[in-house]
Formats: structure tokens, C-alpha cells, sequence
């Protein structure tokens, strides 16, 4: 996790803007290379991980337009998720946001709408973190008409040309984290949806250099483990509100909303 915030950090911003090395990042060689450097025995501090540099991976020309294409009762004041899918396995996953309670504080003259306040998504400047502690570089500075970076990771998985899952969440800069470990959960750890949303969930964002453990989900073993291989552990009130509906093996749809938050599966 702190691998890839750093890198995200460094490289990604408004394609449009700037060019986006989509291809080099998604690379089994970025990859493998950013893996080799994980050392299972002992954290790497923040201040030591640096983003990779592009000359170690494949360079792919991106064109400037071309955009990376990713397959209740009260309403949250910030983000909200949502996923549907019919029964012809269309399938949408909506991530939508004020970014914080009320926005921008600006409504729009006679339409009731609530401008948002996604300014704070823009990088100020290099090394100044935003609102949720994110750094960025100049890939996310300023710009006129350019769209800030989000977390906002709506996500549509297929498998052999066919629907296999879609999820997504609020939660700020914990939702890359979230959709993260929900996925591995369902198709690398074959847990059903609901566990898989269900079980205690870690987060590292680079910096602050400390690694987020919801209260109680990690027995006190694991945690004294932890802080002796190097990590700072932050144990923190249960954080995100995480939906999601898989495809299983008999083709049914199987849904499940996060017991943290205020959502709720809903089958026609």
C-alpha cells in the first residue's frame, strides 16, 4: 500500500493534462519490481520508499485524451457508492461526492444543489498534503478546466468476456484500500461477499507513516508482531461503507452492503 500511494502520488493526475503511464503501471514488470521490494521481515519507513522511476518499465506512448476504462434510510453527507446489475448481467458501479459534509457551502442559485468542494483533491503543493493527509506532485497541480485526482474507485471485474464482480465504496483516501482487499478477499481468497466485506481491514496511504488497524480486529500477538517488525500501528474506530455484488459459480447474483455503514443488498 505505501508502494503504490507513493507512486500515485508521483505520476497520476488529469490525463487530458498530463500523460498518465497507465500501461507502465499496470505492467507485470512494475509489478514484480515494486514486489521484490517489500521485505516481509521488516516495515520500510515512508521516508525511504520512493516513486519508481519510468525508466525501469515498459514505455507505452498514451495519447492525452485517452482515459484508463475500468470495467436507506439516511444518506451519508460525503461520498456514496452504489452498484446495480440486471439481469442481462449490465452492470454499473457509481461513485458520487461532495467530497465533505455540505461541499463547497454553495448551492446552486434555484436548483437546491450543493456545489462540491473537490478543490481539495488538487495537489496545493508538492509535499503539502490535502484534507485526508494525501500527498501529490505536479501530475495533480492546479489547472484551469483540469479534474482533480480522486480516490473514488468504482470498480467492474469481468472473467473470460463475462461479468465477475462489481463493488466500490466511500471512505476518502481508505477507499483505494477498501475496494483493495474486498476483491482479494472474494477472488483470491474465495470468501462470499459478505465475509468479504464483513472481516477487520487494514490502510496505508505512504504518509502519515502509519499502518491503520480497525480496534479490535487483530488479535494482540498480531499487533506486537507487527510493531516489532518496524510498523506504526494506529488502531482506529471501523472506517468505510463498502457494497458489492459478485457474480458465483452457478451464476446467481450474490450481494452484500458493509455492517459499518448504512447500505443494504435489494433484490426485483
Amino acid at each position: 500500500m505505501k508502494i503504490t500511494y507513493s507512486d500515485r502520488a508521483q505520476y497520476l493526475g488529469d490525463p487530458d493534462f498530463v500523460k498518465v503511464p497507465v500501461q507502465a503501471l499496470l505492467s507485470d514488470k512494475y509489478a514484480r519490481q515494486r514486489r521484490s521490494e517489500i521485505n516481509p521481515d521488516q516495515a520500510t519507513p515512508a521516508t525511504q520508499i520512493k516513486p519508481i522511476l519510468l525508466k525501469n518499465l515498459p514505455q507505452v506512448q498514451i495519447p492525452l485524451n485517452r482515459r484508463l476504462q475500468l470495467a436507506t434510510r439516511y444518506e451519508s453527507p460525503e461520498t456514496s457508492h452504489l452498484n446495480v446489475v440486471d439481469t442481462e448481467r449490465n452492470a454499473v458501479s457509481l461513485t458520487f461526492t461532495v467530497n465533505h459534509g455540505y461541499g463547497a457551502g454553495v448551492v446552486a442559485s434555484g436548483t437546491g444543489i450543493v456545489l462540491n468542494n473537490e478543490m481539495d483533491d488538487f495537489v496545493a503543493a508538492p509535499g503539502i498534503p490535502n484534507a485526508f493527509g494525501l500527498l501529490g506532485n505536479e501530475a495533480n497541480a492546479i489547472a484551469p478546466r483540469k479534474t482533480p485526482l480522486s480516490s473514488m474507485t468504482p470498480t467492474i471485474i469481468s472473467e473470460n468476456g463475462r461479468l465477475r464482480m462489481v463493488v466500490g465504496a466511500p471512505g476518502g483516501s481508505t477507499i483505494i484500500t477498501q475496494v483493495l482487499q474486498v476483491v482479494l478477499n472474494v477472488l483470491e481468497y474465495n470468501m462470499d461477499v459478505g465475509a468479504a466485506i464483513s472481516v477487520p481491514r487494514i490502510h496505508h496511504q505512504w504518509f502519515p507513516d502509519e499502518l491503520r488497524v480497525e480496534t479490535w480486529a487483530l488479535d494482540a500477538m498480531t499487533l506486537q508482531e507487527l510493531r516489532r517488525r518496524g510498523h506504526n500501528i494506529k488502531e482506529s474506530q471501523p472506517w468505510g461503507n463498502v457494497n458489492a455484488i459478485a457474480v458465483t459459480v452457478d451464476n446467481n447474483l450474490e450481494g452484500a452492503a458493509d455492517p459499518r455503514g448504512e447500505g443494504s443488498p435489494r433484490g426485483f
